[in-house]
């Protein structure tokens, strides 16, 4: 029985237990540290996050869903599937227009990718003649931050030029990017 009071004595517990200075400034460092912490969290309201996708359009002027697919949009597909960077290829196609969207593994260099993509597509000569040429965008999400109104007794071309004036200053700022 005195081996086991022995063994209980020599636990992180009962070294805390006697000394108890050194438990005390223990818990007042992880307290400081924890509000330290707490306070320098990144919090956002809405976090920023990449969407890593690349969209291609294709308009069609009063073609069908079923000619779409046909003279688009599995050309399209045939062509950006085996592209190094592409996780999935999916499609719509509607009266009168065909949209690809080419969702990008994480990690894969957008830029690349995306002039891959286009050369790719640049290089489809089996489009339908009456069809237009083919936009690819990289998919970009811009935040918005704020909304100005404008309003007052006065005439629409006044506010307009106000408006105007203000976009202008605006735009002189270099912390200002888009307006």
């Amino acid at each position: 029985m005195t081996t086991e009071i022995k063994n209980i004595k020599r636990g992180p517990i009962a070294w805390m237990v006697k000394h108890r200075v050194a438990s005390n400034l223990l818990m007042l460092t992880l307290l400081v540290g924890g509000l330290i912490s707490a306070f320098r969290i990144k919090q956002e309201y809405l976090p920023d996050f990449d969407l890593d996708m690349v969209t291609v359009t294709v308009a069609y002027p009063g073609a069908g869903p079923e000619e779409i697919e046909q003279g688009i949009i599995l050309s399209i597909e045939e062509a950006v599937r085996g592209l190094e960077g592409v996780e999935e290829v999916s499609s719509t196609a509607r009266e009168g227009f065909g949209t690809v969207n080419v969702e990008l593994l994480s990690g894969a260099n957008e830029q690349k990718v995306y002039q891959e993509i286009q050369q790719e597509v640049d290089r489809i000569r089996t489009f339908p003649e009456e069809s237009e040429e083919p936009g690819v965008v990289l998919v970009t999400r811009k935040r918005e931050v704020i909304n100005l109104a404008l309003h007052g007794d006065v005439s629409e071309s006044i506010l307009r030029e106000l408006a105007e004036t203000t976009r202008d200053r605006l735009l002189r700022s270099p912390k200002i990017t888009q307006i």
